[in-house]
């Protein structure tokens, strides 16, 4: 998507992150408003290894989608899957070369110096949404006062129960990542979005009553501009147990 065209389409942007009570942070964002390119990256490892690859994704995945979009023969030496759109197909080789960015990093390391990274990505062709994630992070589509998951963690909590949504035993840990194997597959979701739709991709450190906090933003009469002012003012004076890193985007 062009710059001028993301730029009608997207309202208001903003990316977040936070430490929480950890003493270290793993996770990483990144955003670029004006092509329409959001990614957020949840790290494991490691203080260094976790850190260095989510970094590692998120750049790799952005820096792919930056120089690629819009190309269809960057797909070429990759994957093209006749089902995703352009987008769709673009997004899921970038994450298919984030992979082979992160597991580069892992070569002739020991198994405990290694880091991996669930990651959450998104671009916007026209009206088109394409979300591909790998791992335990999420997205959630806020609509009119109502809110929908548009991806399925994949991680061992939602194996053992998939009616779990909010995991805090430790379980949550993801059964795909980057930076694990070759064979990655990751799973691409599209939907058309709509004015005054917001997005959200964030890592798993968020959980339900923030969102609820977030949605109920959306329902107040505020401008695009101010609702993410208020939104980025609210998850600054949240309390995380958790790492927590997130995108919203604001139709």
């Amino acid at each position: 998507m062009t710059r001028s065209q993301a730029s009608k389409r997207i309202k208001a942007s903003l990316v977040f992150s936070s430490q929480g009570a950890l003493a270290s942070q793993e996770d990483f964002v990144l955003g670029k408003k004006d092509r329409g390119l959001f990614v957020v990256a949840d790290g494991f490892g490691g203080v260094v290894p976790g850190a260095l690859a989510s970094r590692t994704a998120c750049e790799a995945v952005l820096g792919f989608l930056q120089k690629e979009a819009g190309d269809i023969e960057a797909t070429l030496p990759f994957v093209l899957r006749s089902y995703y759109s352009l987008a769709g197909n673009v997004l899921f080789n970038a994450l298919v070369h984030a992979n082979r960015q992160v597991l580069r990093l892992n070569q002739k390391k020991n198994v405990h110096e290694r880091g991996g990274a669930s990651v959450i990505a998104g671009f916007l062709d026209e009206d088109l949404m394409a979300i591909a994630h790998v791992g335990a992070c999420g997205a959630w589509l806020f609509r009119s006062g109502m809110a929908t998951e548009l991806v399925t963690p994949r991680t061992y909590a939602r194996l053992s129960d998939p009616f779990n949504k909010e995991v805090s035993d430790g379980t949550a840990v993801p059964l795909m990542a980057l930076g694990i194997s070759q064979d990655l597959e990751p799973e691409i979701v599209e939907l058309r979005v709509r004015p005054g739709d917001w997005l959200l991709l964030q890592s798993d450190g968020m959980d339900q009553t923030i969102r609820e906090g977030l949605l109920k933003i959306q329902t107040e009469n505020l401008t695009a501009a101010q609702s993410a002012e208020t939104a980025e003012a609210y998850l600054k004076q949240c309390r995380f147990i958790d790492n927590a890193s997130a995108s919203l985007t604001l139709f």
